[in-house]
């Protein structure tokens, strides 16, 4: 395991967004309401800045049965990241498109230690 430094907590109040590097791989670090996200930061599809994509509560539908309307409501767990370019959307925690699950973006786990954060990298 490798700790990656992000920056200092005093350094990154809610709402804040930063990219860091993986090796190779760009991870953006967003801090949303009490809890802290890393995600890939290039959308899979034409290579779209993911990173400063639209922060949202995932929308949910349930199917009520034949003929008869989807009841739609936004969750109150889950947060999704909007493409800027084409709106392809992805879960926050776990990396998976909201629309098809066999298309997934590495997350990444933050550490806070001693007032810093870090990404941590397999």
């Amino acid at each position: 395991m490798t700790l990656i430094p992000v920056c200092s907590l005093v350094d990154f109040p809610e709402g804040a967004r930063k990219t860091v590097n993986v090796g190779d791989t760009p991870v953006t670090v967003l801090h949303v309401g009490e809890s802290y996200y890393a995600i890939e930061a290039t959308c899979p599809h034409q290579s779209g800045p993911l990173g400063q994509g639209v922060v949202l509560p995932k929308l949910e539908a349930t199917f009520m049965g034949a003929g008869k309307r989807l009841v739609e409501s936004f969750s109150e767990t889950d947060l999704t990241i909007s493409c800027p370019w084409h709106g392809w959307e992805f879960d926050l925690s776990t990396g998976a498109h909201c629309g098809d699950p066999e298309v997934t973006l590495s997350t990444f786990e933050i550490v806070e230690k001693k007032g810093e954060l870090f990404l941590k990298a397999p």
